[in-house]
């Protein structure tokens, strides 16, 4: 799969996983990369770009910049991993624009008719709490991953709590307990 949907509470662990696969791959000789985003803290226009009516101009917004720089082909003896992460809700307002990304055709058609293919080293990784608006037609194009916090426990909590102390005596005593 080229897509994948990490889904969770806020908390329970869905970025450390991200973050732990990229320095795994890492560590295991594949250098991995991460491009993070919150589609929603933009409008379409400036995720996307913009044509003008006018001019016929185009501005590439975050996203088709982001994705044309890192689906470049990468020199043949170079092995890389790239995931953009989009960070924020999944709803129809932004996401429908990505189907054509996360089916088979692997392309993102701009408003200006361009189209980039997602190259074998990029992948995309969508980080949500739910999928409450997301339609059926781009759930069925994503591999899931649920993040279910009751399976984190309160351990963590407690050890980034203590990592957390100023004084490491008191760390180390608060560990005991």
């Amino acid at each position: 799969r080229h897509t994948t949907m990490v889904v969770g509470a806020t908390g329970g662990g869905k970025s450390v996983i991200i973050n732990t696969l990229a320095r795994a791959q890492t560590k295991m000789g594949i250098p991995t990369k991460l491009y993070v985003l919150n589609p929603k803290a933009q409008s379409v226009a400036e995720l996307y770009g913009t044509l003008d009516p006018d001019t016929r101009d185009w501005t590439d917004g975050l996203l088709s910049n982001i994705f044309r720089e890192l689906n470049k082909p990468l020199p043949p003896e170079k092995e890389e991993r790239r995931y953009i992460v989009f960070d924020g809700d999944v709803d129809a307002v932004w996401v429908e624009n990505m189907n054509s990304v996360m089916d088979d055709n692997k392309l993102l058609t701009l408003p200006n008719s361009e189209r980039i293919r997602v190259a074998d080293h990029c992948k995309l990784l969508f980080e949500v709490f739910d999928l409450q608006y997301a339609s059926p037609a781009t759930i069925s194009r994503c591999g899931m991953v649920y993040v279910d916090p009751k399976n984190l426990g309160y351990r963590p909590y407690i050890a980034t709590w203590c990592n957390g102390r100023t004084s490491e005596q008191e760390a180390d005593v608060l560990r005991s307990l």
